[in-house]
């Protein structure tokens, strides 16, 4: 290092003697995905030191990272961004749960696999990741020059790299959207989609020049600091992610390039990130720290040649809070572009932005993301195009519409159930227009169907809604004695469904509903005494519903909530048969009348810290009527809610106890080891058979119960294993459940 340090000092006196203006420091900043991160202890150490760096390149990683420094942020400010971003949702190809509309949120997540039907085929994505919340964050960065379209007009002018794919030629952008250009520096083919620009598709520059140093020379640059994190080719050995394997295959040609760039280096910096991969974002403070330490030993060197300049050249210092004040902007009018079969009044009713009205990055990403929440659409780009008075601008979106049919499938197990293939298809406007229909299979012994329209109304919104449904199910119900089994039954389950819902934002809706069922019950194997028989009835009743969940499984923060209060009547009982040895004994044909039913089930997850939740539930169902059928009461137990009238019980397993009013409270903490491995802990108790027949209320019968589970967040769906025990069955119990259940 010392070697090093003299030799570039000596170069610099050298150029100095004959200089009449300072030499231009350039900066250089290869791609290497999450490696990337280690560029940013890099810049501190040059701003620790006092050097301007007076032009900057950089390619896919290296251009978000070099932008930013571009654009005015310090080294200190960049690592601050690069710790407060969420990663995984950065770089997810789907909304946060929160944001997705409450109608879409019991489909939403919940397949393996979804594949765009259009126009009679399949279509596969050019990328898997579309990066719309990417979008969204670079914009909220670079707000502050969003009127600055000419990149050698920042505070350190700029340039990035990406790849012609018509070509295969390196396309060097310096103009126009800053964020188009850099997200077209950094789409990995296959992994992002490519973006459009000038009749032509872009992708990630690292496939031809990971590594721009003679971009930043040609900018004037006199001497150039490098920092390259590729380090070549990998040995097969190193490849362990699918993100190293398409950066190997793509990166061939730049490979060529790289010992020519890396010799125009005057100070070539290669941070020791081998044992990382490109992918390793769960790695970020690790990939940070790396990035001081190699910035601290080339401090040195940075202090060296600043303070050579300053000698030179009395005048010379860094600039000082280089990024522009600009933090919010008026909107002067709204530009939609890409809307074919979705409504632009739609779209500007979820976008609630209001004309001559100042916002900042923030509230424009919580805007677009009501929009995207609908799932209408893939993308929602938009930009700044300057008006004439300052701080004013137009506001221009750019939508690529989502498919309008997807056929999907998944699959489950679960001890209770056995294994099912999930198959759904999924159409918006197939009958009319602002509509979506599914159907939805879950195929295996225990056979279940879903049909579903729902149609918005009205004139300004999409939240006025009529919802039209059929179900069927086949499916096993095992008939416990004191917490153990003793028969096995098949019921046979038919519901049509039609309700009238109001929804208010992302989070909750109302509604009222009529719903005709008819059920009926039989053995599975004859035994020595059994029974079958049925009911229909009609129920009427009103719903809200309450979800801020940020995670279909395993989530870290937010409540959900389901109330029905309705009133059963219409009952036709079917005469229920008690057979003893082969022989009808017994006929029961109970007339009943109307009665009242309430359920409620409530939810919340609270971070107590960044890895352990406190989780609270709560459960309710009632019956108010002792004589109501047996075939309507309440099954309790287990703790996946996926069964007919089940109210969850950690100790129990699936139907362990019929009864007509039942309460839960469980509480438990949730505590996550790695980014996908979760272990939860439950504690419930429970009252019921409260209600007796003078209908007050009893509160002698009562239940406990303990689980511990392990989790694994999987591609395809939780994975989970439970052991738990109730005092009242007295024994341990357990399941496996792995993906997401029919409902």
């Amino acid at each position: 290092m010392r070697s090093q340090v003299l030799y570039v000092f000596a170069l610099l006196l050298v150029a100095f003697a004959t200089a009449a203006q300072p030499p231009k420091v350039g900066l250089t900043l290869s791609g290497g995905g999450a490696k990337g991160l280690a560029h940013i202890g890099i810049l501190e150490a040059i701003d620790s030191a006092g050097l301007r760096v007076d032009c900057i390149t950089g390619t896919s990683m290296g251009s978000i990272i070099g932008s930013l420094y571009a654009a005015g942020y310090s080294g200190k400010e960049i690592e601050k961004i690069a710790r407060d971003i969420d990663w995984n949702v950065l770089f997810s190809g789907k909304p946060s749960m929160r944001n997705v509309n409450i109608d879409e949120k019991t489909e939403f997540d919940n397949y393996a696999l979804e594949v765009p039907f259009v126009k009679g085929k399949f279509r596969i994505n050019a990328g898997i990741i579309e990066g719309q919340e990417l979008w969204l964050k670079f914009q909220e960065l670079f707000l502050p020059i969003y009127d600055i379209k000419d990149f050698s007009k920042f505070s350190i002018p700029f340039k990035c790299i990406a790849t012609d794919v018509s070509t295969g030629k390196a396309v060097v952008l310096d103009q126009g959207e800053l964020v188009t250009a850099i997200r077209a520096s950094m789409a990995i083919p296959s992994v992002f989609t490519p973006i459009d620009y000038e009749n032509t598709k872009l992708v990630d520059g690292g496939i031809v020049r990971n590594f721009p140093v003679s971009d930043v020379k040609a900018m004037g640059a006199d001497y150039i600091i490098g920092v390259n994190l590729s380090q070549g080719l990998l040995a097969a050995s190193e490849l362990t992610s699918p993100i190293d394997i398409l950066y190997q295959i793509g990166f061939y040609k730049d490979a060529e390039d790289f010992e020519t760039e890396r010799k125009l280096c005057n100070v070539l910096i290669e941070p020791p990130v081998r044992k990382y991969t490109a992918a390793s974002f769960t790695s970020v403070d690790s990939i940070i720290a790396v990035g001081k330490r190699t910035g601290d030993e080339y401090y040195p060197i940075f202090k060296k040649l600043a303070d050579s300049l300053r000698q030179r050249y009395p005048n010379y210092a860094p600039i000082q809070n280089r990024l522009p004040q600009t933090r919010s902007v008026t909107v002067d009018s709204i530009y939609i572009q890409g809307l074919h079969h979705t409504t632009r009044t739609s779209f500007r009713n979820r976008l609630n932005l209001a004309l001559s009205k100042t916002y900042d990055g923030t509230h424009v990403a919580e805007a677009i993301r009501r929009v995207y929440g609908s799932r209408n659409y893939s993308r929602i780009a938009y930009t700044w195009q300057p008006a004439r008075a300052r701080g004013h601008a137009n506001l221009r979106f750019n939508v690529v519409e989502s498919p309008l049919t997807y056929v999907k499938a998944g699959l489950h197990y679960h001890t209770f159930s056995n294994i099912a293939l999930i198959l759904g298809a999924e159409s918006r406007n197939l009958l009319f227009d602002r509509s979506k229909s599914m159907v939805k299979l879950n195929v295996s012994e225990n056979f279940r169907f879903l049909a579903e329209h729902n149609q918005a109304f009205g004139t300004n919104a999409d939240n006025n809604n009529l919802i039209l449904s059929f179900y069927y199910e086949n499916f096993q119900l095992p008939f416990y004695e004191n917490f153990e089994q003793v028969y096995l039954y098949r019921g046979r389950t038919y519901q049509t469904d039609f309700r009238f819902q109001r929804t208010f934002g992302f989070a909750s809706a109302i509604g009222l509903g009529t719903t005709f069922e008819s059920f009926s019950l039989r053995p599975k194997i004859a035994a020595d005494t059994s029974f079958k028989g049925g009911n229909s009835f009609i129920q009427t009743y009103l719903y809200y519903k309450y979800n801020t969940l940020n995670k279909r499984s395993f989530s870290t923060r937010g409540w959900r909530i389901d109330a029905r209060m309705g009133i059963v009547y219409a009952q036709n009982p079917s005469a229920v048969t008690l057979r003893a040895n082969g022989q009808a004994v017994r006929r029961d044909t109970a007339e009943v009348g109307h009665y009242n039913r309430f359920m409620l089930k409530a939810e919340n997850f609270t971070p107590l810290s960044s890895r352990l939740t406190l989780l609270t539930q709560f459960n309710t169902a009632i019956n108010f009527s002792t004589v109501a059928p047996y075939l309507n009461y309440f099954n309790v137990g287990g703790i996946n809610d996926f069964v007919r009238n089940q109210v969850p019980f950690t100790g129990l397993q699936e139907y362990s106890l019929n009864t007509n009013s039942v309460s839960v409270l469980m509480l438990g903490l949730q505590y996550q080891f790695t980014r996908r491995l979760y272990t939860t802990l439950r504690v419930n108790g429970a009252v019921y058979d409260y209600l007796n027949r003078d209908k007050e209320l009893n509160f002698t019968r009562r239940l406990s119960g303990i689980g511990l589970s392990f989790g694994y967040d999987s591609g395809i769906g939780p994975i989970s294993m439970t052991f738990m025990y109730s005092g009242e069955a007295d024994h341990i119990s357990g399941y496996v459940n792995i993906g997401f259940p029919f409902r």
